[in-house]
Order: structure tokens, then C-alpha cells, then sequence
């Protein structure tokens, strides 16, 4: 789940910028970069969770696949259906409403759940329209140039709160994680327990979440201010 958009810094604080004749145009960047700071705020909360729920996620998934394969989904489908009952799951353990260890256990509140969440998405999929492929319509091609801008936005957001708020052995774990290292091989080449790392690397996400969540708030409050400031009419100077 990594999402990148066009070069933005964040460091406007509520209060610490007048807003001068070129308002309009620092509106527009805040307006672009909340959303963007939000974006990787839910990107991190999913990689936070999938950093400690990682073996029971799979689990779940195993059991999800079973279940399509015995409801007759298309096999094609599953892996979208599968990551929508996760979804649901992780946002309600995040929340507080279930224990996520006791999915899986017999005859609780939480296998309950799950079963729920399971026959809800096999129901909307079954009732589903299936529509036939028009090879022949012409569409639109996307916007890759624009998406390529999004990329680089995004991952100048996220490198400049990692040098923000990361220690260097954090920022270093986080780093070589993202390229596609495990644990054991970072554990192995920064010659500490992979407990430890583990641990580092769980406490960087949480950094790197918290950090954009308060970011995105600090400006929304300031466009928010902004655009009341610039709504008002100017005086004219005589």
C-alpha cells in the first residue's frame, strides 16, 4: 500500500504564517498536502497492524480462501474479498470493539464476527452483475505522468517526517524493510536480536503515523484559517 505525490513540505503550524497576497496559492499546496499527509496516516496504520498481526493475518486469510473456494467464488475475486474481511476486522480491533487473537477460537463474539463479515462480502459478490468485456471501447489511458507527480509528493512527505521523528537505527530498520528485506537479514546486518528489530520497526511506524495524524491536523486548521482570512474583504489603501 505506498502512495507518492508532487514535491510539498509540511511545516505550516497553525499561526505561524500571515497569510499575504499569494494566499490563494499556499490554500492550494495545503489543500493537496492534507490529503496526502492523511493518506500516508492510513497507509502507516495499516503497515503498524500488519507488523504485529502478521501471522494471525495470514491465518485469516487462509480460512477466507476456503470459504470462497466453497461458496464458488471466482477464484479471481478472492484475494479482493479476502483483503475486504481483513479490513473490516483490523478496523474494528484498532478500534476496540474485538480481540483480533480470538478470531479463530471456537464459540466466541469475535469467530462470530469474522463468519459475519465473510457471508456479508460472499453475499454482495454473488449478487453481483457480471458484465462481458468491450474490448473494442475506447477508453481514456490514465494519467501517468500525474500519477508519477503523486509519487513524488508523497515520498517527499514521508522521507522528511522519517528525518523528522526516526532515530538513525530506525530510520535504517524502516529503510531496508522497505526495500524487501526480513527481519533475520536486517537482524544480520545490523548485528542485533530480531526481536529488536521487530520491536524498532513497530515503534517507527507508530512514529511515522502519529506524526503525519497530527501534521494533516495542523493543516486543516490552517486552511481553514486561511481561506476565512482571505474571504474577507481587503481594505483599499487610499
Amino acid at each position: 500500500m505506498a502512495i507518492m505525490k508532487e514535491h510539498t513540505k509540511i511545516n505550516a503550524k497553525p499561526g505561524s504564517h500571515a497569510v499575504s497576497e499569494g494566499a490563494p496559492g499556499v490554500i492550494a499546496r495545503t489543500c493537496k498536502a492534507g490529503p496526502a499527509a492523511m493518506a500516508l496516516v492510513i497507509g502507516l496504520a495499516a503497515l503498524t497492524a500488519q507488523a504485529s498481526e502478521s501471522d494471525l493475518v495470514r491465518d485469516i486469510q487462509r480460512y477466507c480462501t476456503v470459504c470462497w473456494r466453497n461458496a464458488r467464488l471466482d477464484p479471481r475475486l478472492w484475494d479482493d474479498c479476502t483483503q475486504e474481511v481483513c479490513c473490516r476486522l483490523l478496523t474494528k480491533a484498532r478500534d476496540g470493539q474485538l480481540n483480533l487473537a480470538q478470531v479463530l477460537a471456537e464459540d466466541t463474539s469475535e469467530r462470530r464476527e469474522l463468519v459475519r463479515a465473510i457471508d456479508m462480502v460472499r453475499k454482495r459478490v454473488q449478487r453481483a452483475k457480471r458484465y462481458q468485456p468491450i474490448d473494442a471501447l475506447a477508453l481514456p489511458a490514465p494519467d501517468c505522468d500525474q500519477r508519477h507527480r503523486d509519487r513524488l509528493e508523497l515520498g517527499e512527505i514521508l522521507e522528511s517526517a522519517r528525518r523528522a521523528v526516526l532515530s538513525t537505527r530506525q530510520d535504517r530498520i524502516l529503510e531496508l524493510w522497505m526495500r524487501g528485506w526480513s527481519v533475520p537479514e536486517i537482524s544480520a546486518d545490523l548485528d542485533i536480536p530480531v526481536n529488536r528489530v521487530s520491536d524498532e520497526k513497530y515503534k517507527a511506524l507508530r512514529k511515522l503515523e502519529l506524526h503525519l495524524r497530527n501534521q494533516h491536523d495542523e493543516l486543516e486548521i490552517f486552511t481553514q484559517k486561511a481561506k476565512t482570512q482571505n474571504s474577507q474583504p481587503q481594505r483599499e489603501i487610499a
